[in-house]
């Protein structure tokens, strides 16, 4: 009954207890299967997976713990980032592709320089043993005689656990159980240390921010000697051929930028206006009446800008509003004088003659059908026959009644 009562109690105590924040590791060469690994842990389909171009992030939740999972490339030119992340981690899983026998010398090349980093020396280590299904695939007991597995661990102290496995044969609830397996060891033993990794990683992240900062100012210590050294060589030529010596640019760093916020510059200039009028001399009419139009302007200006300003920031939200232009006395247009009339029309010029001008098409003239200026002999009783002038064939007319 004690005892009983005593696992409830730690059960209890683990189920209130938060979530931990653990951060993987996925390495190995391309084409090893990382991705479609995390792709199956994280229940996507494993297959047709593009090559990693850099790292992919995934956060998946398995058990008590939140993980986070890097997976990165394992290309030659890639795999100089790998160190930029054995700061934070807190375990590592390295893929091996075991049916690429031409490859498994790259692979413990790969493992080694890894497994030797003092970042890395002492945390616990997956290895996944991928692409068994394909015919030619290592056994374990081969991959851990070719990796040497046995003595980089031994040398670098760290827990190590292998899993023959094959990524693409099913995802999320389906996954390969080795693949399973294997997480959960991983994350049972940082679980178990889980204090002392954490503390192990912070330290390990703030010492490499403090380098990254060293190596920055390094870096823009070395530029600006560099600079000042071409500037020195410019003006000394400058000097020996007597030319003028060129003025110094501003640094960058002490421009102000051009682009600020249409508000502030609008409260800008709007104090400079009350500034400038409290500390103004009196003046006569002519000049107040000046000032007037001057601040009516002014005026004209902060309204068209505001209404600018407004305009603009419609335009971020998606909607499209106009803004009303307030006509003032800048803007007064004077009528039409009555008087002057309207302008006299000028005359059109004639149109050119030349090479383009038109030809005017004219129609043969008709004869009438009178018998005035009929020729010839007389046309029969029944009729006579004429010839129409738009027609290929003859046909009668009848002749008109004699007046």
């Amino acid at each position: 009954m004690f005892s009983l009562m005593a696992n409830c109690c730690n059960w209890m105590k683990r189920w209130r207890e938060p979530a931990r924040k653990v951060t993987l590791l996925m390495v190995g060469l391309d084409n090893a299967g990382k991705t479609a690994t995390v792709r199956g842990i994280q229940g996507e389909n494993p297959q047709d997976v593009a090559p990693t171009v850099g790292f992919s992030k995934v956060d998946l939740k398995q058990g008590k713990f939140e993980v986070t999972i890097f997976d990165l490339g394992g290309g030659k030119r890639i795999r100089g980032i790998w160190k930029n992340y054995y700061s934070e981690s807190y375990g590592v899983v390295f893929v091996v592709d075991s049916s690429d026998v031409q490859r498994i010398q790259e692979t413990r090349e790969a493992m080694a320089e890894v497994l030797q980093h003092p970042r890395i020396a002492g945390k616990p280590v997956l290895v996944l043993a991928n692409k068994q299904d394909q015919e030619g695939a290592l056994a374990e007991a081969d991959i851990i005689e070719n990796l040497s597995l046995e003595k980089l661990v031994n040398e670098n102290k760290c827990l190590c656990q292998i899993e023959p496995c094959s990524a693409v044969l099913g995802y999320g609830k389906k996954v390969d159980k080795s693949i399973k397996k294997g997480l959960n060891w991983l994350l049972g033993n940082i679980a178990k240390d889980y204090e002392a990794i954490t503390e192990r990683v912070q330290k390990d992240t703030a010492e490499q921010r403090a380098l990254e900062e060293q190596d920055k100012r390094e870096r823009a210590e070395r530029v600006r000697r560099i600079r000042e050294e071409r500037e020195r060589e410019e003006r000394e030529e400058a000097e020996r051929e007597g030319r003028n010596i060129p003025e110094e640019e501003p640094d960058e760093e002490n421009i102000q930028s051009p682009f600020q916020p249409i508000g502030d510059v609008i409260s800008e200039n709007e104090d400079k206006e009350k500034e400038r009028m409290r500390h103004r001399p009196p003046q006569e009419d002519g000049e107040d009446e000046e000032e007037e139009d001057e601040e009516a302007a002014a005026e004209d200006g902060r309204q068209t800008s505001a209404a600018v300003a407004a305009a603009a920031a419609a335009g971020e939200q998606g909607r499209k509003k106009t803004s009303k232009l307030h006509l003032k006395r800048k803007h007064r247009v004077d009528p039409l004088r009555v008087e002057d009339g309207p302008a006299e029309s000028r005359t059109p010029p004639p149109p050119p003659v030349g090479w383009a001008t038109p030809k005017v098409s004219r129609l043969p003239k008709l004869e009438p059908l009178g018998d005035s200026r009929h020729s010839g002999k007389s046309a029969p009783r029944g009729g006579r026959k004429s010839r129409c002038p738009f027609a290929n064939r003859r046909h009668d007319i009848k002749p008109s009644p004699s007046v």
